[in-house]
């Protein structure tokens, strides 16, 4: 069975050449990117609106301030709150492969601990991507009006 995305550094098949922890270590190096990818696209959007707001052609301006706002938080929260505690939960739930000690109990902890953080940041980047994707519709249709508006 084929999987995609970061389900595939867990698969299977990659075992014997990424084993565990080294295969959420990869995992890690590329939620790394996709994240300076969110903040290429948030610094686009933020650009797009100054621009918007200094023309004064954009009708969403408002929207589009509490949408990046909102965008810009998760991904604060995401990169300064959560991924050092998903890091910290890692290393101690692989305590061995670190060279940490760490009981039995703490590295079950760590893991629950793991578990849930990383629910919570792939659902932060899930609101983000709809959260861009809306923005980039507000930009398209301002787009689109200021050309209605210049072709009559």
């Amino acid at each position: 069975m084929r999987q995609s995305g970061w389900a595939a550094f867990f698969s299977p098949e990659l075992e014997a050449i990424l084993p565990k922890p080294e295969n959420g270590i990869a995992a890690r190096f590329m939620i790394g990117k996709f994240t300076a990818f969110q903040i290429a696209c948030a610094s686009i959007s933020v650009i797009s609106l100054l621009i918007g707001w200094r023309l004064k052609i954009s009708s969403h301006q408002k929207y589009q301030a509490f949408l990046l706002f909102f965008i810009i938080l998760f991904i604060g929260v995401g990169t300064l709150i959560l991924t050092p505690k998903m890091d910290e939960a890692h290393q101690l739930k692989y305590a061995d492969y670190y060279q940490l000690a760490a009981t039995p109990i703490a590295k079950g902890d760590a893991s629950k601990v793991f578990g849930l953080l990383h629910g919570l940041s792939q659902m932060g980047n899930l609101l983000v991507l709809i959260g861009l994707v809306i923005n980039f519709i507000f930009c398209w249709k301002t787009a689109a009006n200021q050309k209605e508006t210049e072709g009559n």
